[in-house]
């Protein structure tokens, strides 16, 4: 995806593939606020321009990639006393 710009003693530099954050959420087939989202916690790459963000597409792929959730492994226990819950009545 990345095109080399150039190279010397043996380093080579690439050019990112930099897109919108809507146009990152159509190209990936995501929702606009997930991109958004982790562009502003700073979970992926991205440099503001202007006022746009630009996302490093090549490393939002990486990251999508590396970051799975592992369904073996339960929720903590102190995550459930978190939520909505039914009121337990003593009457």
């Amino acid at each position: 995806m990345s095109d080399i710009i150039a190279e010397s003693n043996s380093t080579k530099k690439y050019i990112p593939h930099m897109e919108n954050i809507k146009n990152t959420a159509e190209l990936l087939h995501l929702p606009t606020n997930f991109i958004r989202e982790k562009v502003l916690t700073g979970e992926i790459v991205a440099v503001r321009a202007g006022r746009r963000y630009l996302v490093n597409v090549d490393k939002l792929i990486e990251y999508l990639n590396t970051h799975t959730i592992d369904p073996e492994i339960e929720p903590d226990e102190e995550a459930d006393n978190y939520g909505i819950h039914p009121v337990k009545r003593s009457w």
